[in-house]
């Protein structure tokens, strides 16, 4: 896994200095460490703040200053949606006040993509290859949307092992007569 770090590691330092504003904002984290757990791979990535810069690691020599729990879907989502790292798949412990700060980080950065690919095939490659990067985004992101749908449509209708609305509430009524006549049966044996 370490080896697999270094890289990593690389690309988000350069994306990090391609943004100045980012930057900026890293000095309030110097010498600061987070614990990524990822729970469905029983791993933990160390990130250290140093000068500006991460440093990525698996070692567990520092003591984490803030603890981030999740799965490595959920997690990867972070950098889409900063708002998620207070949402009930993430378990964070630690300093609360950097969580948000963190938060305020990632809804921050701005890295360019486009310009990193003008500067890799030329400007008139790049447009295009950033256009079609991000339909197929989009793409996967409905198809997602769309087979979730239809999972649950299926599960609902044809397998019928999901109930639908109306059955729920149906049950949730049937639990408040029970807990109702419960209460009365209770109420009853006490005065008895």
């Amino acid at each position: 896994m370490s080896s697999l770090l270094k890289p990593i590691e690389k690309v988000l330092n350069t994306a990090l200095s391609q943004d100045i504003e980012t930057q900026s904002k890293l000095d309030q984290f110097d010498q600061r460490c987070i614990a990524v757990n990822i729970s469905d791979l029983n791993k933990t990535i160390v990130v250290l703040f140093n000068h500006r810069q991460l440093e990525l690691s698996n070692d567990s020599q520092y003591t984490a200053d803030l603890t981030i729990t999740g799965k490595a879907f959920t997690l990867a989502k972070l950098s889409n949606d900063p708002e998620s790292l207070f949402s009930a798949d993430i378990d964070i412990n630690g300093d609360v006040q950097f969580a948000k700060q963190l938060r305020d980080l990632l809804e921050g950065f701005d890295f360019d993509w486009e310009a990193q690919l003008a500067r890799l095939t030329g400007n008139t490659l790049a447009f295009p290859l950033a256009h079609a990067i991000r339909q197929a985004g989009s793409w996967v992101k409905n198809s997602h949307q769309s087979l979730q749908y239809s999972l649950a449509e299926y599960l609902k209708e044809e397998a019928l092992l999901l109930p639908d609305k109306s059955q729920i509430k149906q049950y949730m009524s049937q639990i408040d007569t029970l807990r109702a006549d419960f209460d009365r049966l209770e109420a009853r044996i006490n005065r008895l």
